[in-house]
């Protein structure tokens, strides 16, 4: 096959049953501000230009499939070749020191520890990293390694640039992903801001003025006895119900957070993914729970006035 320059002639790829396409169908590829600020990185550091040639592969369903080991993506890509092209991504990866340093500095600032835990992504978490003098997406060429088996001399070449828009688009279902990268997966991440948010918790209540230490095993507050213990009272109704405080929030501070927690389903509906389709289940529900109970509230208040006026209108009366 002849070739002029870097390009090779246009030539039709070889179609891919059941591939891995790209959801998006035209405009931009990425819904939420972090997937578009993964690819706004590589923009930044000179592979956006060249990204534009893999987005029709992408859609296509050219990418056969994509695995993560440890740091570094495998995709195999079908091109023109009957022989699909190898591809690995890989970014530089921080070593456990730095890794010690963004779990400090995320431990101290509670609201984005809240949001990691609860499945999202700080917009603010950037700043951070910079403060570590890191940066999570990739700031230079030198941190990023691309490579594909295609004789295509340009880098990154369309089958690249196809992975690349697919995991922006893994960024929408996981935003964890890019912290796998760089070394530390999802549950790494959680379990090092968990154990940091309990020793910052327990060095504030430490303290405190008048803390006492007390062992581990003493229990505060009233000892509920064991079941056993109390068979003939087991049914019987303890503290009522009105003593448990309830608290009802017009809008959560994050939609479906224990879902998103959990992170990308293994099992697909027809081909759509399980997460897709149960997130936006989680805010209609919300809706019409907190709809039923503002109804019911009216209805009571309501009821409650009527009472007040009868009884009211009974005294002038004399009742």
């Amino acid at each position: 096959m002849t070739y002029w320059g870097d390009y090779y002639p246009p030539a039709n790829p070889i179609k891919v049953k059941n591939g891995i396409a790209a959801r998006s169908k035209k405009g931009e590829i990425g819904e939420t501000w972090w997937s578009k600020r993964f690819i706004g990185a590589l923009e930044k550091i000179g592979i956006g230009s060249r990204l534009q040639r893999g987005k029709a592969y992408a859609r296509k369903g050219q990418v056969i499939q994509i695995t993560i080991q440890n740091t570094v993506v495998h995709a195999h890509v079908q091109g023109t070749n009957p022989r699909p092209y190898r591809v690995t991504i890989s970014c530089t990866p921080f070593n456990d020191r730095q890794w010690d340093e963004i779990f400090d500095a995320l431990s101290t600032q509670a609201l984005f520890a809240a949001m990691l835990l609860g499945g999202e992504i700080p917009h603010e978490i950037e700043t951070v990293f910079a403060g570590a003098g890191l940066s999570l997406l990739p700031a230079t060429r030198k941190e990023i390694r691309t490579e594909c088996s295609c004789p295509d001399s340009a880098n990154p070449c369309k089958h690249i640039a196809a992975v690349f828009y697919l995991l922006a688009e893994q960024c929408d279902r996981d935003p964890f992903l890019i912290f796998t990268l760089r070394g530390r997966d999802r549950e790494a991440v959680l379990e090092g801001l968990r154990t940091r948010r309990t020793h910052v918790a327990q060095e504030v209540e430490v303290k405190k003025p008048g803390h006492q230490h007390r062992p581990v095993h003493e229990p505060e507050g009233p000892v509920v006895p064991p079941c056993a213990e109390c068979p003939d009272s087991f049914w019987d109704a303890q503290e009522a119900l009105d003593s448990f405080p309830v608290y009802l929030h017009k809008k959560p501070e994050f939609d479906a957070a224990a879902l998103k927690r959990l992170g990308p389903s293994r099992f697909k509906i027809g081909k759509k993914d399980l997460l897709d389709l149960l997130v936006p289940v989680y805010p209609r529900a919300r809706d019409h729970v907190l709809g039923e109970i503002e109804r019911w509230g009216a209805k009571d208040r309501k009821g409650r006035s009527s009472s007040g006026q009868s009884q009211e209108a009974g005294c002038l009366r004399g009742e």
